[in-house]
């Protein structure tokens, strides 16, 4: 389930991408979409580290936690820059 919620954050953010391009202002409404699903992402892997499996949790959370703290910080820099982008074009106009 988590790495759906990923891919529609995802998809979100090339849709705000398109939406900058075409200067339309919904594009603050996809970023934060896609913001909304990279939290549901993280709560949905937070979700599976809730078993009782220990030794498969020791191998797999640390690899883990260095993928999803990447693309945190990628979504949430690119978000950023989407977002300022449709604040340039609404100051423009």
């Amino acid at each position: 389930m988590w790495i759906i919620c990923a891919a529609l954050s995802i998809i979100f953010h090339v849709i705000g991408w398109i939406l900058v391009s075409k200067k339309k202002i919904a594009t603050c409404w996809a970023s934060a979409s896609s913001l909304a699903f990279v939290a549901l992402a993280l709560l949905m892997e937070y979700k599976i580290i809730n078993t009782e499996d220990w030794t498969a949790l020791l191998d797999v959370v640390p690899t883990m936690f260095i993928i999803l703290t990447g693309y945190v910080i990628i979504m949430f820099l690119a978000n950023a820059i989407l977002i300022g982008f449709t604040m340039k074009n609404i100051q423009l106009k």
